[in-house]
């Protein structure tokens, strides 16, 4: 499966101003060249016939970038500014780098506290299990 699925302009070589007249023309050229299979161009040409559904190619289409010829002369006050500088603060030595990495270090391979070794904490007597939660139970005599 292709990764890029041409434009039915792109079959045909033609100009996304193209009139029908042009649309047939393109047709005869466009199998002689064998770049797309002969299905593929009839589709393009019936597509880009019926208005409908080539006013719908059109609106999918992205617009071509208009040319500039003049960037540079557009670009030059921007280009006349300094760029903007940001200060760094100063790094600090480092042997704190280091400290400060080994101690980092250390807390993550540190081995967890056994379960159980802090109390769990009391609970509220109001939270406390009894046997309102549980269900009425008829037992057998």
């Amino acid at each position: 499966m292709p990764l890029y699925e041409p434009s039915p302009y792109e079959i045909l070589g033609i100009p996304l101003t193209a009139g029908v007249r042009e649309i047939n023309l393109a047709v005869g050229p466009a199998i002689k060249a064998a770049r797309h299979t002969r299905q593929q161009i009839q589709e393009a040409a019936a597509l880009l016939r019926n208005p409908d559904k080539r006013l719908e190619v059109d609106l999918q289409q992205p617009l071509p970038p208009e040319p500039v010829d003049q960037a540079a002369e557009l670009l030059a006050p921007a280009l006349a500014e300094p760029l903007l500088t940001v200060e760094r603060p100063a790094q600090p030595p480092a042997p704190a780098l280091l400290a400060l990495h080994r101690a980092e270090l250390a807390a993550d391979f540190a081995e967890p506290a056994p379960a159980g070794a802090e109390p769990e904490p009391p609970v509220p007597a109001r939270y406390a299990a009894d046997l309102s939660v549980l269900p009425q139970i008829e037992v057998p005599e």
